[in-house]
């Protein structure tokens, strides 16, 4: 049987810690904490594979644990997506990391949004998993690495842009498009250079 994953839920309201573990605990093992430092003792103890993290807690809020997640050698690969009441604007996000971040849910959310996005974060982390150690074998580690960074880069990247679109109102929605138009050139500088790295892989394994 197939080992269930790990998701560790930080929110310092009992009652939406409930209601996600409830969401969640049929497909994934799920930890809870409820404020930033419990937060960090939690992911240091049990090593999750996912962090919810909310925003707005006490002691420790979430972009502040975030930062401190991230700075940990131990914990700075584990994803994390925020947990937010409101849409974040970019007055929200002005000086904080949302580039570690995999995404953001709006709160209320309901179970088939939330467990669509966790599925997207671990499929396509095992698919870039997979790859990097097919190339750590084949070209090498240097090259492996450079790979893996860019597809975690653009997976980042292409969930934020999808959240930002769907939260906008409509009346900004043209702008936020305009806004985007150079996070997809940039994603797309990414993609050619990932595609390249496959190619090499592929041309490898043909070799043998």
């Amino acid at each position: 049987m197939k080992k269930k994953k790990k998701i560790l839920i930080a929110d310092d309201e009992p009652e939406i810690v409930d209601i996600v573990k409830k969401m969640l605990e049929e497909h994934y093992e799920v930890i809870t904490a409820y404020d930033g430092e419990e937060c960090l003792k939690k992911a240091k103890k049990e090593k999750p594979d996912l962090i919810l993290l909310d925003i707005l807690m006490p002691k420790l809020d979430g972009w502040e644990t975030l930062k401190k997640l991230k700075e940990d050698e131990e914990l700075k690969d584990i994803p994390v997506s925020m947990l937010t009441a409101l849409p974040l604007t970019p007055e929200d996000t002005r000086d904080k990391p949302i580039d570690k971040i995999e995404n953001y849910i709006v709160k209320p959310f309901r179970k088939e949004v939330l467990l669509k996005k966790i599925e997207d974060i671990f499929e396509r982390e095992e698919e870039a998993k997979k790859i990097y150690e097919q190339l750590k074998k084949e070209v090498g580690e240097e090259t492996a690495e450079e790979y893996l960074r860019l597809v975690k880069a653009i997976n980042r990247h292409r969930r934020l842009i999808g959240v930002i679109i769907d939260s906008a109102a409509e009346e900004f929605k043209q702008s936020v498009r305009n806004l985007i138009l150079s996070q997809k050139r940039l994603i797309e500088t990414m993609k050619k250079r990932a595609e390249e790295i496959e190619k090499l892989l592929k041309e490898r394994k043909k070799k043998k």
